[in-house]
């Protein structure tokens, strides 16, 4: 790796991301384009499933399907009417764009375990929690899902669509099948959709942010650093990387589960308390003076 690619790999904090990447995350999008990567990955594995040639068949075919159902998708709504809960936090959070993210509010335990700690005027949050989630399949209201593939894909190829679809901004799939029993259809769903008890049929949503960047053609380039992450892991799989856990292993990339509060807004607040300093100095790399 040159130079300018080894600085950039000492100031990664998480997977492919810098803490100034990982700042920028909670910014709003103001202009739809197609993903760095897709938002539902098929797991942890970093063997690309194989498939036999039906199965390649039925993949691409659904593939198809998709991208042209996507194309004139021109009535869908915005992601902001597609999340099942706080709805008015990300619109809030999201403003004039859209975001990847949804604001978390803690639990009622961990509101509880906070003011025992540090009081009962305490203030949620406190920069050791996460306060954004990554907006996945189970984040959209189930009515919101559109039964679009109504032949049968095998567990690995429905996971691979489900990577073909989430590479686009708001767009999710959901395998009617697979180990998941909420995810399966019930008698009276497959019965009223005429489909044989072998065939396991997988919904879509689409999104209108999704919709815009497939119809401009707008890519989200990678910074120089995200690039060279993305090509060392491709190298690290091609040569038969150590296993998950090991030294030397690259994680795939991906975007974070969760995101903490930005730096500019934990560096606002005064008294961080004690226990705080360790996690922000591991997250932003930047030693914290204690008086």
């Amino acid at each position: 790796m040159n130079g300018a690619g080894a600085e950039d790999e000492r100031v990664r904090v998480e997977n492919m991301w810098t803490a100034e990447e990982l700042d920028a995350l909670h910014d709003p999008i103001l202009v739809p384009a197609k993903l760095l990567v897709p938002t539902q990955l098929r797991g942890w594995s970093d063997k690309t499933p194989k498939l036999g040639r039906k199965a390649e068949e039925t993949l691409q075919r659904a593939k198809d399907v998709f991208d042209n159902y996507l194309a004139n998708a021109e009535n869908a709504p915005p992601l902001a009417d597609l999340i099942s809960y706080y709805g008015e936090d990300y619109k809030k959070a999201a403003g004039e764009g859209f975001s990847l993210y949804i604001p978390r509010r803690p639990f009622p335990k961990e509101l509880t375990d906070m003011r025992k700690e540090r009081g009962h005027n305490a203030q949620w949050p406190q920069y050791d929690s996460f306060t954004r989630h990554l907006i996945s399949d189970t984040t959209i209201k189930d009515e919101a899902f559109h039964p679009l593939i109504d032949f049968h894909l095998t567990v690995d190829a429905a996971k691979l669509f489900a990577e073909h679809v989430s590479i686009w901004p708001g767009c999710f799939a959901r395998y009617r099948g697979g180990p998941k029993l909420y995810m399966k259809l019930t008698d009276a769903e497959r019965a009223e959709r005429r489909l044989p008890d072998k065939v396991n049929p997988t919904d879509v949503v689409v999104s209108r942010e999704g919709y815009i960047a497939h119809r401009a053609g707008n890519v989200t380039e990678p910074t120089p650093s995200q690039k060279d992450y993305m090509d060392l892991y491709a190298r690290k799989v091609s040569l038969g990387q150590p296993r998950l856990g090991s030294q030397g292993h690259v994680e795939k990339p991906q975007y974070p589960h969760n995101l903490r509060h930005n730096r500019v807004e934990c560096e606002a607040q005064k008294a961080i308390p004690w226990n705080i300093r360790a996690a922000k100095r591991k997250y932003d790399g930047t030693p914290i003076r204690v008086k």
